[in-house]
């Protein structure tokens, strides 16, 4: 009998040591669960950050500026040096309905009736947006309705976007021709979203408020307006047809951008990982050349910054061209002198 009394100890020593094993092992597991999530997010920002970062290196100059061999710019009488941690993102919206109905088909309708830089600056730690005109004049790629080059043309930017397929191509045109117009500018990454994906993005965010800039349909000018998914597409297509009907436009256009884009930062301010639900939300509509680890980057990049209260605007004069077609020639000058304040910082020499 004492034998026996003497057992039981063992026996629970033995019952314990097991759950108190399992315990441990079941932590170890944990551990290395959160490490390998660990290891996977680092990776995936540390290959977003490569894709999305560059030297500068190829960029050309206006006849005023000279260029070193460093890639470094001389303007003016200041030395400056290119920002190789900006990150800069072409933002097209296209003025179709659905990217189902327009894709596939070479020299399509479809146009890019808003075009805008997103740039993002770790050194400022600011998100600035640079507005491109539809208009502006520009040199692009033509191709034809099998998707062969046929040269070059001089032509309203727009138009870059219908020489394409509707997706990837029409993307791949536009930031070649934006690029150019910045003198071979390094344009990271391309966004296009159509008009129904507009729609999803602004259901998403919960709407936005915007103080109407025009009287028209059901808006009245300076009154504050809820967009919603049924009216945000009435608000940024409205044009009057006149010389300066597009830009008129295009304030519309930047401010319900600045709108979304700040309800959007708000979000991944709160919760980084939320940027991939918003894609979601809205991808069948969107064409781009981001990948999860690019977004995961801007994400966690754009968390740590503020927006720009001021959507920057190429400068130049719309002018009447051929067939009464708006043109919009852009001021050179001004141009490269935005380039050199936004993706340069002056350095000493």
């Amino acid at each position: 009998m004492a034998q026996n009394a003497q057992a039981r100890p063992e026996k629970s020593e033995k019952r314990m040591s097991r759950g108190t094993r399992v315990l441990r092992n079941i932590v170890i597991v944990i551990v290395i669960i959160a490490l390998l999530l660990g290891a996977a997010v680092f990776l995936l920002d540390h290959f977003g950050r490569s894709k999305l970062t560059d030297d500068g290196a190829g960029m050309t100059t206006i006849d005023d500026a000279e260029l070193d061999n460093a890639g470094r710019v001389r303007y003016k009488g200041q030395l400056y040096e290119y920002k190789k941690d900006v990150t800069t993102i072409l933002l097209m919206g296209v003025d179709s309905r659905s990217k189902e109905a327009s894709s596939g088909e070479f020299g399509g309708s479809n146009q890019s009736d808003m075009n805008v830089l997103a740039v993002l600056d770790p050194d400022t730690r600011q998100i600035t947006l640079i507005s491109v005109s539809r208009d502006s004049m520009v040199e692009m790629e033509v191709m034809d309705e099998a998707g062969n080059s046929t040269g070059t043309a001089r032509a309203q930017l727009a138009l870059s976007y219908s020489y394409g397929d509707g997706g990837d191509i029409s993307c791949r045109l536009t930031r070649d021709a934006v690029s150019g117009l910045f003198y071979d500018l390094p344009i990271h990454a391309y966004a296009s979203i159509y008009l129904n994906g507009v729609a999803d993005l602004v259901g998403e965010l919960g709407g936005v408020t915007v103080n109407a800039l025009d009287t028209f349909g059901g808006f009245q000018k300076g009154v504050d307006t809820q967009l919603t998914r049924d009216n945000t597409e009435s608000y940024i297509r409205h044009r009057e047809y006149t010389v300066d009907g597009n830009n008129q436009r295009m304030e519309r256009q930047k401010q319900v951008l600045m709108a979304m884009a700040k309800a959007m930062l708000s979000r991944i301010k709160e919760k980084p990982i939320s940027a991939l639900s918003i894609y979601d939300a809205v991808k069948r509509n969107v064409t781009t050349d981001l990948n999860t680890g690019s977004i995961l980057y801007l994400a966690r990049t754009a968390a740590g910054m503020h927006m720009n209260e001021h959507t920057l605007k190429v400068q130049g004069e719309s002018v009447l061209g051929e067939g009464n077609h708006a043109e919009f020639n852009v001021d050179e000058t001004a141009l490269y002198e935005l380039i050199l304040s936004v993706f340069y910082k002056p350095v000493e020499g």
